[in-house]
């Protein structure tokens, strides 16, 4: 549960009993659920001193035998081949740093901080569309697409959707999923370029839509009619011809005639 609820996680390995079963079901609860990761290799103080003597004997071997039989016999004996050596075996987990650090010495404490800012940053780092598929595009280019049932498959265009994880949307001509090499070299070109150190990435791919539906017509609105009693006149008179009297107007004049008439009586 505090794997799934985290966005980074600190794995901590001890190192002088080395990585165990549960070191790797650990690991892999936290690449299944898509989470950021750190393996520190504590206790570095207690291994030390057993290091620095296989260094010095691997160079002794190194001077008395030749290279192809040094490289075959060669073990871990500085801290990058060591480093080097975790990763092979959490090799699902090739994304994330491993630091070296001692609670005794205070050794790389810092550094683990400044490591876990950096990690969250890569975390929620969004790539622009245009660079994202100007750098897919090469990445095409230098080599194709294939799925997993071994058809040819074409990316038109890709886009990140999501932040933390990492998550781009790949269109497609097949709704089928990538090979899982060409997911690997994928990963890896796009870590080249946009870094993403410690962070898992995660590609969907997606069939393009073949037909497009086109923009709805806008529908003309008929004119309103006007309900005013003038408009109504004029629609129905013609030019030319005089509009007819009310009986009101009438019966008006009528009577002001016989009143005149009165009067003069």
């Amino acid at each position: 549960d505090s794997i799934e609820r985290c966005d980074l996680v600190v794995l901590v390995i001890d190192a002088d009993h080395g990585i165990h079963e549960q070191d790797k079901k650990i690991a892999d609860l936290i690449t299944s659920n898509n989470r950021a990761c750190i393996i520190v290799v504590n206790k570095w103080d207690l291994v030390s001193e057993a290091i620095e003597e296989a260094r010095k004997k691997q160079n002794e071997r190194r001077r008395k035998m030749k290279p192809a039989e040094f490289q075959a016999t060669r073990e871990a004996a500085s801290l990058h081949e060591f480093a080097e050596w975790v990763q092979e075996q959490l090799f699902f987990m090739s994304y994330a740093p491993v630091i070296f650090s001692s609670a005794v010495t205070g050794l790389n404490l810092d550094k683990l901080l400044e490591t876990v800012r950096f990690v969250r940053d890569q975390w929620n780092q969004v790539i622009p569309t245009g660079i994202f598929n100007r750098v897919l595009r090469d990445i095409i280019e230098s080599r194709p697409v294939s799925s997993r049932t071994g058809r040819q498959m074409k990316i038109y265009y890709g886009n990140q959707v999501r932040h933390g994880p990492p998550t781009f949307l790949l269109f497609t001509n097949l709704s089928e999923a990538l090979d899982d090499n060409y997911r690997k070299f994928l990963e890896g070109a796009l870590r080249k370029a946009f870094g993403f150190e410690g962070c898992p990435l995660v590609l969907v791919s997606k069939s393009r839509p073949k037909t497009v539906e086109p923009v709805r017509r806008r529908k003309k609105t008929p004119a309103k009619k006007s309900s005013s009693p003038k408009a109504s006149v004029r629609k129905q008179s013609t030019p030319g011809a005089k509009a007819p009297s009310s009986r009101r107007g009438v019966n008006r004049g009528s009577a002001g005639k016989s009143a005149g008439r009165s009067r003069k009586k």
